[in-house]
């Protein structure tokens, strides 16, 4: 998982409002869940074709640091009106994070199937439950 997700839900969680995102948000990310991951994982480790290869595996669903936050801000405050306000970036933030998937698909037969919404309905509760054990 990416840290934009958690670093996000944890900032909702605490009532930041307006939400800060660093840079402008039109970074593009490829979020793919961790079940997902592991599944391509074992696929490598276990398909002939895999050996000494590399693969991208990831979700082929491109989404913007602000569409995340917009659907993280959504989903624990619906009755909310998104705000967000833009942070400097990191100093050598990348823009576009695009993985090519098509080698895993095409021979391995390896696709990332959890949605965006899916592994946020499973990734909010487990950050907001850190965040009030304190842990995070």
């Amino acid at each position: 998982m990416s840290h934009v997700v958690p670093d996000l839900i944890q900032k909702v969680a605490k009532g930041q409002d307006p939400l800060h995102i660093l840079g402008d948000g039109t970074q593009i990310r490829h979020y793919t869940y961790g079940g997902d991951l592991a599944r391509g994982i074992r696929i490598c480790m276990e398909h002939p074709a895999a050996l000494n290869g590399d693969f991208n595996l990831s979700t082929p669903e491109a989404t913007t640091v602000l569409e995340l936050a917009e659907v993280i801000w959504r989903k624990m405050r619906p009755d909310t009106p998104f705000r967000y306000e833009s942070d400097p970036p990191f100093e050598h933030d990348v823009q576009l994070r695009s993985p090519d998937v098509h080698k895993a698909s095409e021979v391995l037969g390896f696709e990332a199937t959890t949605t965006l919404d899916a592994m946020l309905d499973e990734v909010i509760p487990w950050v907001v439950d850190a965040v009030k054990a304190g842990t995070i």
